[in-house]
């Protein structure tokens, strides 16, 4: 789920952002209807007719897919939220180092920023090469606490900025998580191996007037396919850099406390 800034994108940009998802499909759906048009129309490998039962077989390749998309749009919608919270609990340490800050003016909230920062940029190093170094740069953050308790903050306040960092790291691990892990790997193998039944079937069934059949297997073979790699992509929520497109986690909020942060008077 992108940000609303892509409602002000042309028409353009978003087809440039998807294209990888549109063309390839289109490619396969291409290959399909040309082998349907030289290796069997022409040779005459139509070896079924069209029956009702077809309507069945594909309703019930619909009926495995719904459940797949309904599985990884939980995870999806559940990783949207992660940024949200991971800036939330940022910006609250920040704060209240900087309240410290005014207590104590030997307080070092300039590598309590650095450390901040840090966070995040190690988290999107992460997301591009597959790394588990936030964690690490989240626990950097005890030091700059045992320092506000040497000062003489109270115990209480401390234990609050402890349960934000807690915070940050469980969302890591959720990220973590929903990145490495696929949902229920088997029925992905069924559906895509029901997939390829529907539309070797529908190769080899004698549809006429042959225009009908081409369109029926057109469409039929697009939706299916563009399922098939909707479910794998969005199963990936967080891809950045180059394999970024309109279907990821949007980690603007981040990078815009990142840019903020940056220039953060610390005294």
């Amino acid at each position: 789920m992108t940000s609303k800034e892509t409602r002000n994108a042309s028409m353009p940009d978003i087809l440039n952002k998807n294209r990888r998802l549109l063309i390839d499909t289109a490619i396969i759906v291409a290959g399909i209807l040309l082998l349907k048009i030289l290796a069997v129309e022409s040779l005459s490998f139509e070896f079924f007719s069209l029956s009702p039962l077809f309507t069945s077989v594909i309703a019930g390749g619909i009926f495995i897919a719904s459940i797949l998309l309904g599985g990884v749009i939980a995870d999806f919608k559940e990783g949207d939220r992660l940024p949200a919270e991971i800036v939330a609990s940022i910006e609250a340490i920040y704060e209240d180092g900087v309240y410290v800050k005014a207590l104590r003016k030997q307080f070092n909230l300039a590598l309590l920023r650095q450390r901040l920062r840090l966070i995040i940029q190690s988290l999107q190093e992460d997301l591009d090469a597959g790394g588990r170094t936030a964690i690490a740069a989240a626990s950097q953050l005890s030091a700059s606490f045992l320092e506000m308790e040497r000062f003489g903050i109270p115990a209480n306040y401390i234990v609050r900025l402890k349960q934000e960092q807690g915070a940050i790291r469980k969302a890591f691990l959720r990220i973590y998580h929903i990145q490495r892990i696929r949902f229920i790997p088997s029925a992905y193998i069924l559906l895509q191996t029901f997939v390829i039944l529907i539309i070797g079937l529908l190769i080899f069934t004698k549809i006429e007037p042959p225009l009908d059949g081409l369109i029926l297997v057109a469409v039929v073979s697009y939706l299916f396919i563009y399922i098939l790699k909707l479910i794998r992509k969005i199963d990936d929520p967080f891809s950045v850099g180059e394999k970024t497109t309109m279907d990821e986690v949007s980690l603007f909020l981040l990078r815009e406390l990142d840019e903020r942060m940056k220039t953060a008077n610390d005294a």
